[in-house]
């Protein structure tokens, strides 16, 4: 059976089916016509997904870690256990002092996370909501601390993590920091805190004199930190920058580095098309209201990450290289919308991609399903605003030899403050002609 995932190209010919593709295909229009006023193109489409998922089994058959149902790839294996929690999202909290930072990056998202503007110029009680986590009876096993820049406020951040050590012992422990207001002094007292991971920032378009200044930083912190790596978005056009970072870290000894794909957080579009960026085309695989804060992922970042998977394989560098899409960042948000959620047998939780998963058939095929479904004893449902008929995915071998067009349906649940909703927010056709 093919999936076609691309409404507008599906060549269909059952009418009801037609119908319901046509909403989704005015969803996907609006959208994109919505992202065109934030001033920023869009690239010609292409066949990046196939060219995208090629490149992946390369990557795996050289020995790479595909991850996450292929939205996280990692060279050797080597790759943070909160990287791994951030999958689902269970058990994992980050918090900020302040949203304050000394850099003025053009492509940080901080503007568009909740309550921006107070907390330039106010602190968060993270202590306080980390206690009132605890004596919740949350189980963390995955804590961390961010910005801004936490460092503007290096005694706050201490006690956070003397807190976490002495509340939650058993959580593994990071920092995020441009590392450049970390002292010796600073380090030792992170590591009698037990910090367990240490992320730094570096930027190729820093001066080569900052970015020495910055490696040295890693390079000290890595005597202390049990867990040191880099966090970077990647850049389009700066290949040959990438390789020379990849073996200075490799010197330096440390875990590893994330490769974050490049986004554009919905400003700065006169930057960015300085420095000839494009949108990615699709900008989402999946067309959904998401949490996190980054953006839309910019056209080239992706591939030139997998390149650079790819050269850490063949350089046999010692420090995990992973990748980090754009879609990685969302799937955390899906599973704890839906990981526990109880729903008609129509529908079936994927432990693959964590969407409520069920199976559509229109109009006069109706029919031709409901005798098998009815013969083999699967639940179904019908509809009669849109002239379907609903049933669990496992029932679609039963009538893979039909001449039927299956719509293969993805939802989410979300709770309004008064009751469950199920939201429908991709569809795939499924022929069997």
């Amino acid at each position: 059976m093919n999936p076609l995932s691309q409404p507008s190209n599906v060549n269909v010919t059952n009418k009801k089916l037609k119908a319901y593709l046509a909403i989704y295909n005015d969803i996907q229009d609006t959208t994109l016509e919505h992202i065109s006023q934030f001033g920023l193109p869009l690239e010609q489409e292409n066949n990046q997904k196939e060219n995208y998922f090629t490149k992946i089994n390369q990557l795996n058959n050289k020995g790479a870690l595909v991850r996450n149902n292929c939205k996280s790839v990692v060279s050797n294996g080597k790759i943070s256990s909160a990287c791994e929690a951030c999958q689902t999202g269970t058990g994992s909290y980050t918090s900020f002092i302040s949203l304050k930072c000394h850099r003025d990056c053009y492509f940080c998202f901080n503007e568009n996370q909740d309550n921006y503007h107070f907390y330039l110029n106010n602190q968060r009680n993270a202590n306080q909501e980390l206690s009132d986590l605890i004596q919740q009876g949350v189980n963390l096993t995955h804590l961390a601390l961010t910005g801004g820049e936490p460092l503007l406020h290096p005694e706050e951040t201490i006690k956070f993590f003397k807190l976490a050590q002495e509340l939650t012992p058993q959580s593994h422990t990071r920092l995020y920091t441009t590392g450049d207001f970390l002292t010796k002094e600073i380090l030792q007292q992170l590591k009698d805190a037990s910090l367990d991971e240490l992320r730094f920032s570096i930027k190729l378009e820093d001066s080569k004199q900052k970015q020495k200044h910055i490696l040295r930083q890693i390079e000290l912190a890595n005597q202390y930190i049990p867990i040191v790596m880099v966090e970077m978005p990647v850049m389009p056009g700066t290949r040959e920058g990438m390789k020379e970072l990849l073996i200075q870290l490799d010197r330096l000894n440390i875990f590893g580095i994330n490769l974050l794909e490049l986004c554009f957080p919905f400003r700065n579009a006169n930057k960015f098309k300085e420095n000839g960026f494009e949108l990615k085309n699709p900008p989402y695989d999946v067309y959904y209201n998401f949490w996190y804060a980054g953006g839309l992922a910019i056209a080239e970042s992706e591939r030139l990450s997998l390149e650079l998977v790819d050269f850490a394989i063949e350089q046999n560098l010692q420090l995990g290289v992973h990748y980090c899409s754009l879609e990685n960042k969302f799937t955390g948000q899906i599973y704890q919308q839906n990981f526990d959620a109880k729903l008609d047998k129509t529908y079936q939780f994927s432990s693959t991609d964590y969407y409520f998963k069920t199976a559509k058939v229109f109009g006069s095929d109706k029919n031709k399903v409901k005798s098998i479904l009815k013969k083999h004893n699967f639940p179904f449902t019908m509809n009669s605003d849109y002239d379907f008929i609903q049933f669990p995915t496992d029932a679609i071998e039963l009538i893979q030899h039909t001449d039927v067009e299956i719509l293969l349906s993805s939802n989410v649940v979300e709770n309004d403050g008064q009751g469950q909703n199920i939201r429908e927010v991709h569809v795939e056709v499924l022929t069997t002609k």
